[in-house]
């Protein structure tokens, strides 16, 4: 009897965005937090890349992503959950929170009115409102701020990933979070040497705005200098979106897991110039996890307990961000090896199956 309930407690977790294939850092804590989480369970994926439609995962397929296809395949989404949840006891629809507030505020609105037995946790990756405010219309910004206070409000559970972030949504929205921390399951890659490896890298989507600014910066201040010193010295891109063109640029496109731990651990360095963004780097997490060099601003590397400075290398001045590249690349074996020492810290701290196991027992879920 027992067992048979057990089997009826069934998790739904909803994302706006891919997650198989996994192609971007959000979509690597998703899965990674899919994978470890307990009892029966199921992913509800909006995607404009791939219908993967399994025991495991379920497929709302769009020709192209847009806010406007999203908001329309919403009753869809809404009607593939409910079917789910079906002869099921214990009903927990976790949101991740990487995608437009809207369509997170939908999900909550219509299972709170019509599903009231089911219990929901926002997941919070980043406080959208801040984003909205720096890249989008006022509108759009004030629509999203009154948004997002509404799911922190209506959620059962809402989460925050560092301290600092739970204090800020505090400070906006007077709510308090529940602590859940960013952490990584990475796959036991043999790394092996497949091309040179004189590069620097930086992984992430150019659709993605902060994305977007640091890739430019790259390419207008950081090595237009650096390759006057170093003429072969490239920097590959991974992530997508990315159509200019640079005679130090090796565009990599949206790349396979595998692959891409590869390029970043064989790299120079992740370089990862932000200056703005909240939430933790996913891309810093898994650099640091592999044994990797990192070189990071203040912004991109906020949020995440590091066990020493150098490296990774925390520098926002530009002068200062290209000498420490060279640097980097002058002592790239003395300080890998330090990197290496380092990993186990990170991997031990950001174990998302210990994360996912404490929260889990924690709040009783």
């Amino acid at each position: 009897l027992l067992i048979s309930k057990m089997k009826k407690n069934k998790t739904a977790f909803v994302t706006f965005f891919p997650i198989k294939p996994n192609s971007m850092g959000s979509s690597t804590v998703v899965n990674s937090r899919f994978d470890t989480w307990p009892n029966k369970k199921k992913i509800f994926q909006i995607s404009h890349l791939k219908k993967i439609n399994n025991k495991k995962i379920e497929t709302v397929f769009i020709k192209k992503e847009s806010p406007t296809n999203k908001i329309l395949k919403l009753p869809e989404i809404i009607f593939k959950i409910n079917r789910y949840f079906n002869n099921s006891n214990k009903k927990l629809i976790v949101i991740e929170g990487a995608s437009w507030i809207f369509y997170s505020f939908i999900i909550i609105f219509f299972f709170k009115i019509f599903q009231s037995k089911v219990k929901i946790i926002y997941i919070y990756h980043s406080i959208e409102s801040e984003i909205r405010k720096k890249y989008s219309n006022i509108l759009i910004y004030f629509l999203t701020r009154y948004l997002e206070k509404l799911v922190f409000k209506y959620s059962d559970l809402s989460t925050s990933v560092s301290l600092r972030e739970k204090k800020k949504i505090r400070s906006l929205y007077n709510i308090n979070t529940i602590l859940l921390p960013n952490g990584i399951s990475l796959n036991k890659e043999r790394m092996v040497k497949k091309e040179k490896s004189n590069y620097l890298i930086y992984t992430g989507s150019y659709l993605y705005k902060p994305n977007k600014d640091a890739i430019d910066y790259m390419n207008k201040f950081i090595m237009p200098v650096l390759t006057k010193k170093m003429p072969k010295l490239k920097l590959m891109l991974t992530g997508g979106g990315f159509d200019k063109k640079f005679p130090w640029i090796i565009n990599k496109g949206t790349v396979p897991k595998a692959d891409l731990y590869k390029y970043i651990y064989f790299s120079k360095c992740l370089c990862v110039p932000l200056k703005f963004g909240s939430g933790t780097r996913i891309k810093i997490l898994e650099a640091l996890c592999l044994g990797a060099i990192v070189i990071s601003s203040k912004k991109g590397i906020e949020g995440i307990n590091i066990v020493s400075k150098k490296p990774p290398f925390i520098v926002d001045k530009k002068a200062r961000f290209i000498k420490q590249i060279i640097n980097i690349i002058k002592n790239n074996i003395e300080l890998k090896k330090k990197s290496k020492k380092s990993k186990n810290f990170y991997l031990e701290r950001y174990s998302m199956k210990k994360i996912v196991e404490k929260f889990i027992n924690e709040n009783q879920i």
